[in-house]
C-alpha cells in the first residue's frame, strides 16, 4: 500500500517531489489546499502519514508532531507568493480581507500590520479579517486591504493598491526568512522511516532544479529563465536560521493571542550518527 502525503499545489514545492508521487513509487501525493491538508492530518482522515505544513498548523498541536529535518522551504527576497494589497485611498487599515485557504499567512499579514505599521492600523483588538476567495477586486471592495496567496508566480496589478511582499517584510522585521512550511508527521506513523525518504528527495531535487525548471516552464506558461528565478529565490533547507524564526514566528502568534503558548521543537531522531549518510 502506498504511503500518503498531504501536499499542495504550490510551485514551491517541487524540488521537494521530486521522484516521488509517480507510479512507480511507493508513496500517493494528495493535493489540497493548506488549511485542508492541516485538518486531515489534525483528524487523520485519508490516511495522511506526512503533511506539508504551515507553521501556525504545526504550532497549534506541536507536543503530538515531529518535523523533519533539513526540509522545508523558505525566502527572505520578494517572490509574490505572500501579497498584502493596500487601496491608495486608505489612511488606516481596520479591514483585512484574507485568502480564506491559507492560515499562517494570516497571521503573517496581522503580526506585519501591528508590528511594523502600528500607526496605520486599527489596533490589534478592532482590526477585522474578512475570509474571502481570493479575488483582488472583491475583496478591496470590501474592506481596506488584501491578503492573496499565490501558489503560482502572479502578480496582481491594479493602479488603486500598492503591495507589500509579507515575506520580505518579515525577513526586514526580525532578519530570518519566513519559513512557508515544512514537513511533518508522527512518530507512530512510521515517521522515521518516511521522514529519510523525504530528506532523499529534497537532496535529490535541489540537485535537479533545472529539470524541475524545464518541466515549470512548460507546464506553468513560464519561460526556461522565469521559472529558475521563481525557484532560486526559495531556499529548501531547514537549518538554524529556519529554527530560529519558527520560534520566533511562534513567540509572536502567543503574544497577540493567535496560541496559547509557545510550543517546543521537535524533530524526528534518527540513530545514525549524522544526517549526511542519507545525502
Amino acid at each position: 500500500m502506498k504511503r500518503k502525503l498531504g501536499v499542495s499545489d504550490a510551485l514551491y514545492l517541487q524540488p521537494l517531489l521530486y521522484g516521488l508521487g509517480t507510479k512507480d513509487s511507493d508513496f500517493e501525493l494528495l493535493v489540497n489546499l493548506p488549511a485542508h491538508n492541516a485538518l486531515k492530518f489534525r483528524e487523520r482522515t485519508d490516511h495522511l502519514q506526512c503533511a506539508f505544513l504551515s507553521p501556525i498548523d504545526y504550532a497549534r498541536y506541536g507536543s503530538e508532531y515531529r518535523i523533519v529535518p533539513d526540509v522545508g522551504v523558505s525566502s527572505s527576497v520578494p517572490t509574490d507568493t505572500i501579497q498584502l494589497f493596500v487601496k491608495s485611498s486608505a489612511r488606516n487599515i481596520s479591514t483585512v480581507a484574507v485568502d480564506i485557504r491559507v492560515t499562517s499567512e494570516i497571521i503573517l499579514a496581522k503580526i506585519i500590520l501591528l508590528e511594523k505599521f502600528p500607526n496605520f492600523t486599527a489596533g490589534d483588538t478592532t482590526m477585522q479579517f474578512l475570509p474571502m476567495l481570493p479575488n483582488l477586486d472583491q475583496m478591496l471592495a470590501k474592506a481596506d486591504a488584501a491578503l492573496i496567496v499565490n501558489f503560482t508566480p502572479n502578480v496582481h496589478l491594479s493602479q488603486e493598491t500598492f503591495a507589500l511582499d509579507l515575506a520580505e517584510e518579515w525577513n526586514d522585521l526580525t532578519d530570518l526568512p519566513y519559513v512557508h512550511g515544512f514537513w511533518v508527521g508522527r512518530e507512530e506513523d512510521a515517521g522515521i522511516e518516511i521522514a529519510q525518504r523525504l530528506i532523499r528527495a529534497k537532496t535529490l531535487g535541489v540537485s535537479h532544479t533545472d529539470h524541475i525548471a524545464g518541466q515549470v516552464s512548460q507546464h506553468k506558461g513560464l519561460s526556461l529563465e522565469e521559472a529558475r528565478n521563481y525557484l532560486a529565490r526559495f531556499s529548501y533547507d531547514f537549518g538554524t536560521d529556519q529554527e530560529e524564526s519558527l520560534s520566533e514566528f511562534m513567540r509572536y502568534a502567543f503574544y497577540h493571542g493567535v496560541i496559547p503558548d509557545v510550543p517546543d521543537i521537535n524533530f524526528f531522531e534518527f540513530d545514525s550518527p549524522s544526517l549526511q549518510s542519507l545525502n
